[in-house]
């Protein structure tokens, strides 16, 4: 026991302490660094998968898994964002939604509840980037990825996998990929990330501000984070 203790797994004592603003915002920007770098790489498989004369079915399924891996990421910026301002997200029912999204069985899904609740963080009014992500084009954008997301956490699965889902994935893959404009989708969430990142910047001066001498963050340290994507919040 004491081994495990000692080992890289261990919890460490500075892991109840919460990051401080300017370490969200590095975060937020090392993972939209990311997003960016993976953005041509998604638009060619988007071009593959909707390119005459290659085998479609498979590139269409390798571009869906690319997109949720995609929104995955996104959805952690929009979450380090969040952290700036000091406001969290849980997979708890929220008190405005409190029938949305239930599991069959009538109870609520907390896996499932948690990624809703990221979008119904940003409708509050209240929320200091409701302004930039959580109204108007920009949030129905939002919106529309995170369906997608849903649609196609699944895509590489068969019908037997799925069981009683494979109704569902049929009738969802019916619709051809030529139909969304993910141009349209992703360079309207990107103004919206860009937006968020001014009021985020105006946050931390104002905070190291009021501190007064708050230690500097260094934006090319604090890469280790970033590995925790794969155990991103219950996909």
């Amino acid at each position: 026991m004491s081994s495990l203790l000692q080992s890289r797994w261990a919890p460490r004592s500075d892991e109840a302490n919460h990051p401080s603003p300017a370490q969200e915002l590095a975060r937020f920007m090392k993972i939209v660094s990311r997003l960016r770098w993976k953005l041509p790489f998604l638009a060619e498989g988007y071009r593959l998968a909707t390119r005459p004369g290659v085998d479609v079915a498979h590139a269409e399924i390798m571009f869906k898994i690319d997109f949720f891996e995609y929104y995955a990421l996104l959805e952690r910026a929009i979450v380090h964002l969040l952290g700036v301002f000091g406001v969290t997200v849980s997979g708890a029912i929220v008190a405005s939604h409190p029938t949305r999204d239930r599991a069959k069985n009538g109870s609520p899904s907390a896996t499932h509840r948690y990624h809703a609740n990221v979008l119904d963080t940003l409708e509050r009014d209240t929320c200091p980037l409701h302004p930039v992500l959580g109204s108007g084009n920009i949030h129905e954008q939002l919106k529309k990825a995170k369906e997608l997301r849903n649609r196609w956490k699944t895509a590489d699965m068969s019908k037997e996998e799925e069981g009683q889902g494979s109704h569902r994935r049929a009738k969802e893959t019916a619709i051809p990929l030529e139909s969304y404009d993910f141009d349209q989708i992703l360079s309207q969430i990107f103004t919206g990330l860009e937006d968020g990142c001014t009021l985020a910047r105006e946050q931390v001066a104002r905070v190291e501000k009021g501190d007064g001498n708050s230690p500097s963050v260094d934006l090319e340290a604090d890469w280790d984070f970033i590995v925790d994507a794969m155990d991103w919040e219950a996909v």
